[in-house]
């Protein structure tokens, strides 16, 4: 666990593990914030979506000046409109991303996950700049203990398979052991038929006398032993899940926590967190993920390993995850860096640290991935 004094926020919520729905919903929450306080967008989104259209302040009272205007307000919404679309685009990706995520981990943990609850690490990066390798500022997002779970697996639906086919093999090797145990008495009885012609066969009277006798004395076939098919076992009870109300519920209470952790930060430093003015630019999203990380809205990008990579050691040392080494010659291109933590409970497990720090399959190699949109920012309203 990170040091108590960190310069990096840090979000812990009441659940052991972060689910792929929460991830998503808190770094989009994440992402709002950042194009506000960094003066993307003259209102918060959630504002600057219920903002009528034809909502732009006071109307001039010069008729000279009509058309200019109602052309400045044109533009206004339709910068607006197009932002508030690339954002809801981004609300869409983000939660299938973070699905898709949790997969690559469950896969890259598939050795743990019959006996223990994997969970990795996730780090989504807000880009301010041109492009992602020319950021004006950077803000990391870290996501502690994300579930590790492959998208529509029943966890139960093995377990209860076994079961079923177990009860079938018993009930086939007694079907198959009643014939034998047939056959069986039908050939001792054979046997003692044989024996009684040889000694009798001078007397044909007496032979069928002793035959009489010995079929009158003979044991019947034992009644069949099959036994009568049994309903299948039950299979074990689900764990009761969340309600839709009080998964939303649930959501609503994390992205006021995470409002009021960056409210905290920004007044425990003096305002000198992430609020800052900074001119219009456009906002790009950048993700880590493993190599086996499938997902139509994002692209590998090998080129900007070596620059987030050091934004990563960046943070984590902030975090008080890393000691501080070799600060002469690290170099701080982007300034003082900027973040928040999201974590569970429970912290990552020891599989996922190895495969982080160790020898790893290329599949399971962690790289960036850029999001293929992107917000543009805007003043006028």
């Amino acid at each position: 666990m990170p040091a108590t004094s960190t310069k990096i926020p840090s979000v812990t919520l009441q659940t052991d593990l972060v689910t792929d729905s929460m991830a998503a919903r808190l770094c989009l929450s994440l992402v709002g914030h950042v194009l506000f306080l960094k003066s993307q967008i003259p209102f918060p989104v959630m504002q600057l979506a219920q903002m009528p259209c034809g909502d732009v302040g006071t109307q001039p009272i010069l008729s000279d000046f009509h058309t200019n205007t109602m052309q400045a307000t044109s533009r206004a919404a339709k910068k607006r409109q197009d932002l508030l679309n690339s954002f809801d685009t981004l609300a869409s990706h983000l939660n299938t991303t973070f699905t898709a995520l949790s997969t690559a981990f469950a896969l890259c943990n598939e050795v743990s996950r019959e006996d223990a609850q994997g969970s990795g690490r996730a780090y989504l990066a807000v880009v301010l700049g041109p492009t992602p390798g020319s950021a004006r500022s950077r803000v990391m997002v870290g996501v502690d203990a994300l579930e590790a779970k492959i998208w529509g697996e029943r966890s139960e639906h093995g377990r209860g398979r076994r079961g079923a086919d177990d009860h079938e093999e018993r009930s086939d090797s007694e079907d198959e052991s009643s014939p034998d145990c047939d056959s069986n008495s039908d050939v001792d009885s054979d046997e003692s038929g044989d024996s009684d012609n040889s000694d009798d066969s001078d007397d044909e009277e007496t032979a069928l006398e002793a035959e009489s006798d010995e079929s009158s004395q003979a044991p019947s076939p034992p009644p069949s032993r099959t036994p009568s098919p049994s309903p299948s076992p039950p299979s074990p009870p689900q764990p009761s899940s969340q309600t839709y109300a009080q998964e939303l519920e649930a959501l609503r209470t994390a992205e006021r926590l995470l409002s009021r952790t960056l409210a905290s930060a920004c007044g425990e430093n003096d305002g000198q967190s992430m609020a800052s003015e900074m001119p219009p630019t456009q906002t790009h999203i950048v993700l880590r993920a493993p190599r086996r990380f499938t997902h139509p809205a994002w692209v590998p990008k090998q080129t900007l390993s070596g620059a987030f990579d050091a934004l990563l050691d960046e943070f984590l040392e902030a975090s008080g995850e890393h000691s501080a080494q070799n600060d002469v010659k690290k170099k701080k291109k982007g300034g003082k860096v900027e973040g928040v933590w999201i974590r569970g409970r429970k912290g990552v497990t020891e599989e996922m640290k190895s495969i982080e720090n160790g020898d790893i399959p290329e599949e399971d190699e962690m790289i960036w991935w850029t999001w293929d949109g992107k917000l543009v920012g805007f003043a006028d309203w």
